[in-house]
């Protein structure tokens, strides 16, 4: 019993000295502790002090180490002995926090990290988009010109204009006015003010650059043309936020549009041709035009938000309702009326349902 302070001595420093894990260390240590008698102060109080003192050392040591992972292997001076696995987790869950704090901040900023597939099937969309604005070129006729000289010419050039007149009323009852209606935050004040104030727009440039019968057909056409880039901007928005959402949902969106938009550009077409526009002017136009959608995707790309429709485009909306308002039932339609033969009215009137009709089944399928 009388070496037992000794022993007991030696063992610490060993704990100490030795690269033994610091689990083995503790068990070690609580084993002796356990067993230590009550030390002897009569003769000789020097021992037992170094005794609780190396003890002191040996739990401040522990202490100061309670964060470290179990069996983890510390040399003769202190120091960690790290291994290279051990390391190459470390970094991996630095890696790991780093990606979760950028995340944290694009969501805070109300903004997602888009992928290169992204970009791609925007692109791919915007491009679909604008095609369809030259797709009635070549479906025309080779000596359109002449062709629309023609008695005939004209009167299919009406039925055109009819066709027009019917895709106008319903993308504007049937699919604007309604997606405005639609969303809960939209004022429905504010949106008859942005209405109406389409209309005056249109008429007052009508009345201000129109000086005969050939400058406002002229004026119609390019109001048509600022109305569809307009219009073509908020289908931009809606294919790069849906694009942003889900790449299936953006999929349908981009096909809706696209059969939405190629009756639409037909009567585009034939209002540019009433206005004496030839062929490659037109489709230059209409080109113009389609360039509205692929800025507008990327300004949703911009925006790194699904929400950038309903923004803006609540305001863009009911204004471009307002002009086509204005370029179907003031431009257009008064020249049709002008007709007098009972079977061109009936086909002109069989038109303007078709028109109507189409717009308001694609636009279905739209919400749908």
């Amino acid at each position: 019993m009388a070496n037992r302070p000794v022993l007991l001595l030696l063992l610490s420093i060993a704990l100490l000295l030795c690269p033994i894990p610091i689990s083995a260390q503790q068990v070690l240590l609580e084993q002796q502790l356990d067993q230590l008698p009550a030390p002897d102060l009569g003769d000789n109080d020097v021992l037992p002090k170094m005794f609780l003192t190396t003890l002191e050392k040996t739990g401040e040591s522990l202490n100061t180490r309670n964060n470290i992972p179990p069996d983890t292997l510390i040399d003769p001076d202190g120091r960690i002995v790290a291994f290279p696995r051990r390391l190459e987790q470390k970094y991996a869950e630095e890696l790991q926090e780093e990606k979760e704090l950028f995340q944290q901040i694009a969501k805070k900023d109300g903004k997602e990290v888009v992928s290169w597939d992204t970009y791609l099937w925007i692109m791919l969309a915007c491009i679909c988009i604008i095609a369809c604005g030259v797709v009635p070129a070549f479906v025309l006729p080779h000596d359109f010109t002449e062709f629309l000289q023609s008695n005939y010419g004209r009167r299919s050039l009406h039925l055109l204009l009819s066709f027009a007149v019917g895709s106008l009323i319903g993308d504007v009852f049937l699919h604007l006015l309604p997606t405005v209606w639609a969303d809960t935050q939209a004022d429905r004040l504010t949106a008859g003010v942005w209405t109406t104030a389409g209309v005056l727009f249109c008429f007052m440039l009508e009345k201000l650059c129109s000086t005969n019968e050939s400058s406002q057909r002229r004026m119609c056409a390019i109001l048509n043309l600022v109305a569809n880039f307009m219009d073509n901007f908020t289908h931009g928005l809606a294919v790069g936020g849906s694009f942003l959402m889900d790449t299936k949902l953006g999929l349908l969106t981009a096909f809706s549009i696209v059969i939405h938009e190629l009756p639409h550009e037909i009567s585009d077409f034939a209002i540019l041709l009433r206005a004496n526009f030839n062929r490659w002017s037109a489709v230059k136009a209409q080109l113009l035009t389609a360039v509205g959608g692929a800025l507008g995707a990327c300004t949703a790309l911009f925006l790194h938000t699904e929400c950038a429709i309903n923004g803006p485009s609540q305001n863009i909306l009911p204004f471009t309702a307002g002009g086509f308002i204005n370029i179907a039932l003031v431009q257009i339609l008064p020249e049709l009326m002008k007709e007098t033969d009972l079977r061109q009215n009936i086909l002109q009137w069989m038109c303007f349902l078709i028109g109507i009709t189409l717009m308001g089944v694609l636009n279905q399928f739209h919400f749908d």
